[in-house]
């Protein structure tokens, strides 16, 4: 069954590309299913492994991050010896990643992190833990707080497919999908699935 949460957001999103004349978002949104963000989210992931997922996918194929993600869970799930970037390495990873995981694996702060605890925090104090991480940047901040925090209102900034579906849908790169707050992570969604559509 459907969240009441993402029938809220489509019903949001419907309404101001109606009331702005986005016409084009309208239409598409119009021909769509309703999307919800827990279909997106993996809640067997501790931030640790979220993070380590998620950086693994940095400017690779799905397909290659999935490979190495595998690997890399399976070394870190059941060797014995200690975790060194060295061993990192040899799943696939390269030195930089390796570098980056093997900082996130000894983060005291990340062990003990809960999305309870992460909810509390402003979101100042979560850009300031997150973007001192190496490795981890304003777009993989934007992913942990949409598919681990499950915040609703998240605009991907920089993404190349939401850059891309803003160029279909309004002719421009240069839109952070303000008027469509607080469900932006949800016209996101919508954005990435219309990608998919063409």
């Amino acid at each position: 069954m459907l969240k009441v949460k993402a029938k809220t957001a489509y019903a949001h999103l419907l309404d101001v590309s109606k009331r702005h004349k986005h016409h084009n978002l309208h239409k598409f949104l119009q021909n769509s299913e309703i999307i919800s963000i827990d279909a997106r989210v993996d809640t067997s992931l501790s931030l640790k492994y979220f993070l380590i997922k998620t950086v693994i996918g940095q400017q690779v194929s799905v397909k290659a991050a999935q490979s190495i993600w595998l690997k890399v869970k399976n070394v870190l799930d059941k060797t014995q010896q200690p975790i060194t970037i060295e061993l990192l390495k040899k799943q696939g990873l390269s030195k930089p990643k390796a570098a980056y995981i093997f900082g996130i694996i000894n983060n005291k702060f990340i062990e003990e992190a809960t999305i309870a605890k992460l909810k509390k925090l402003s979101l100042e104090d979560l850009s300031h833990f997150f973007l001192q991480l190496k490795g981890v940047g304003p777009w993989t901040l934007g992913v942990v707080r949409m598919f681990f925090i499950q915040d609703t209102d998240v605009f991907l900034e920089g993404d190349l497919g939401i850059n891309k579906a803003l160029e279909n849908f309004f002719h421009s790169q240069d839109y952070s999908g303000h008027h469509y707050s607080p469900y932006r992570t949800y016209l996101c969604l919508y954005l990435w699935k219309s990608l998919n559509n063409n």
